[in-house]
């Protein structure tokens, strides 16, 4: 999980380990850091989690594009002082998240998601 590395294809234990290893030393490092890295962070866990997503299960040109963005912010100069920006920009993935999720060709299978049907006794 080499940032902006897509060739590198790790197993995917391996993906989900250095992801939760990422995580953690990232909380760790957020009490220490200034608070305007917090973002980057979450945003390299997500881009993180696209990818693996996407190596491992789905392969979906809407996911691939969300991780393109995060990236895209990840890697362009900081600019602390326009966080009105950066929000929007995290709302708009966000709602394509939602968007995909909700999709009926959703790429990913939800276990928690029930229909009407599902819940009939």
């Amino acid at each position: 999980m080499n940032p902006g590395n897509d060739s590198t294809h790790v197993p995917l234990e391996e993906g989900i380990f250095l992801l939760a290893c990422y995580l953690l030393s990232s909380a760790r490092g957020l009490l220490d850091e200034p608070p305007e890295y917090s973002p980057s962070r979450c945003m390299d866990g997500a881009r993180r989690a696209l990818q693996l997503l996407e190596e491992h299960w789905a392969e979906d040109p809407r996911l691939s594009a969300v991780r393109a963005q995060v990236e895209e912010l990840l890697y362009a100069p900081m600019n602390p002082s326009d966080p009105v920006e950066l929000a929007s920009t995290l709302d708009a993935l966000c709602g394509d998240l939602a968007e995909v999720c909700s999709a009926p060709d959703c790429p990913i299978t939800f276990q928690s998601r029930s229909t009407p049907a599902d819940s009939s006794p």
